[in-house]
């Protein structure tokens, strides 16, 4: 019988040591530790002051001093719910005696503050030890607050004026160096604005009037052009010269440009001067100097360089309703017919691109540079006998571009076209069936055969409503480089290989202009072009228009 409740004993002694399978294990919990109240005051005759602390496990209780002289506490560990008494002695002095104790529950902290009245109790009182206005500087930086006051330093508060949280940062308040202040540490962020920003710090605390600080930091003194060099239009313009600056100042026009340049004042925030119109390349600066420097401060400048250019193109023809066209006269120079290497360039402006189809120049049905038909109407179009393409660009009314078209014959099979815009390449395309005869016989067109135009194609309602000057032909392929040479928009040496027909706008009158290159293909025009007689036909002459190229 013994052996058997033994062996039973033994079962159950190993069963009880398995760990059981459906234990739910409670996830840790956060250390949490307070005190309440979290200040006492005892009067001067001394007495107690109790503390109850909740916790969430077992605490501890330190001093920031040694204050056993006045007061003692009943306990310095304990576990939640504790109550800590504190025996304050009697306070004989006239001054306020100040413990401050440390609860700790593992990383938890609270802070309880005690404090003997003094047997004459002296009204609390805040003064401002740091004087009431400070500047800084634009930079970043950090400002230190001191206050003298009655108050223990961790039971007063810093408030900011609306706004200045934005650049103003309070970061710690500490035990000043002498008795009774405190410091209040505050980081301001550096200001990059062209104007001076303010904040208003106050310190405030139980029973005392506040005290503030004004904080001002000031913007760095600026002066700058947002652009320092200015181009003038030849025919002469009012320029406008922005600044960016938070300083007062005056202007001068340097003596160069006294005779041509007139200042005429500041208007909606930009500088205005009137730029004479010139002939011939000249520049001057204007300069800009600071006028309310402080003492030992050097005066900021800025100075602008104006540059009115060379006038190099001066006219050009109205295209609205009018055409242009060469008849291929030449006795000195083949034609071009089916020329392997071409480029077509020209100088335009469109007013209005009002019309379904403008043209540029080209063969209709053939090779012919247009704006609209199937792209938009500001979108320039190739439009040939194996389809069109369209160039991947949008032009705008009143500027000046520069268009060039190149033309590669590759093979029997296909021809490679480059399209460029102020010198950028800005399309490209192939195309089949490529062979171009570019200088067809001139006709009215009555029989379907077609003619070499700018400005016009198939009927009158295809015009350019705008302007068109320097238009060059070239028996070559013009690389980027080239279109990118020193005033080749505007003009070139009528001389240079390669080049075939050159039209240059000289005169402003007449009824054709002459080939630059001397190779006789003479550029006639008619105007007002209409439906006659089943002949769409103009009167004869040009309708100049007078420019001033470049404009910048």
């Amino acid at each position: 019988m013994k052996k058997l409740i033994m062996a039973v004993a033994t079962a159950l002694a190993l069963w009880g040591c398995q760990e059981p399978k459906d234990v739910i294990v409670a996830p840790p919990t956060s250390d949490k530790i307070s005190v309440t109240p979290k200040t006492g005051d005892v009067a001067a005759e001394g007495g107690v002051a109790k503390v109850l602390v909740s916790s969430s496990a077992e605490w501890t209780m330190t001093s920031k001093a040694d204050y056993s002289s006045w007061v003692v506490a009943s306990k310095e560990s304990g576990v939640d719910g504790d109550i800590v008494e504190f025996n304050v002695s009697e306070n004989t002095t006239d001054k306020k005696l100040v413990a401050e104790y440390t609860f700790k529950c593992g990383k938890a902290e609270e802070t309880y503050v005690l404090t003997s009245l003094p047997k004459e109790v002296v009204p609390d009182h805040l003064n401002l030890v740091s004087p009431a206005n400070v500047i800084v500087d634009y930079n970043e930086g950090r400002y230190e607050l001191i206050v003298e006051s009655s108050i223990f330093y961790r039971q007063l508060t810093a408030t900011l004026s609306e706004g200045a949280a934005d650049w103003l940062t309070y970061r710690v308040t500490l035990e000043g160096e002498k008795e009774g202040e405190a410091k209040f540490a505050f980081d301001y962020a550096a200001l990059t604005a062209l104007e001076d920003r303010t904040a208003t710090i106050t310190i405030s605390g139980e029973g005392v009037d506040p005290v503030s600080v004004t904080l001002t930091q000031e913007a760095q003194h600026r002066l700058e052009a947002v652009k320092d060099k200015i181009s003038a239009k030849p025919a002469g313009e009012t320029i406008e010269v922005e600044l960016i600056t938070n300083v007062a100042y005056k202007v001068e026009v340097a003596a160069e440009g006294k005779d041509w340049i007139e200042y005429k004042g500041l208007e909606n925030g930009k500088e205005k001067f009137d730029v004479k119109a010139g002939t011939t390349k000249r520049s001057a600066d204007i300069v800009f100097t600071q006028t309310d420097a402080a003492e030992g401060e050097t005066p900021l400048t800025a100075i602008v360089r104006v540059t009115q250019q060379e006038t190099l193109v001066s006219w050009a023809a109205d295209m609205n309703e009018n055409r242009l066209f060469p008849k291929w006269e030449s006795t000195t120079i083949e034609k071009l017919g089916y020329a392997e290497k071409v480029t077509l360039e020209c100088l335009f402006k469109a007013n209005e691109f009002k019309h379904d189809i403008s043209t540029l120049m080209g063969i209709e049905g053939k090779f012919l540079l247009r704006f609209g038909d199937s792209a938009k109407k500001n979108q320039l179009q190739l439009a040939t006998r194996s389809g069109n393409y369209a160039v991947p660009f949008y032009f705008e009314t009143d500027t000046w571009y520069h268009v060039a078209c190149t033309y590669s014959l590759e093979s029997d099979y296909y021809a490679y076209v480059k399209i460029y815009v102020n010198g950028e390449l800005k399309g490209e395309t192939q195309f089949y069936y490529p062979s171009v005869d570019f200088t067809p016989d001139w006709s009215y067109e009555a029989y379907g055969d077609r003619a070499f135009w700018m400005g016009y194609s198939y009927d009158p309602n295809r015009s350019l409503n705008g302007y068109m000057t320097e238009i060059r032909i070239w028996k070559k392929v013009l690389t980027a480089e080239d279109l990118k040479a020193a005033d080749h928009f505007y003009t070139v040496d009528p001389k240079s290989e390669g080049l075939y027909s050159y039209w240059k706008f000289t005169k402003g009158e007449g009824t054709s202009i002459e080939d630059a290159t001397g190779n006789g293909n003479a550029l006639y025009g008619e105007t007002g072009v209409r439906t006659q007689d089943g002949t769409n036909k103009g009167d004869n002459g040009i309708k100049f228009v007078e420019v001033a190229l470049p404009e910048e």
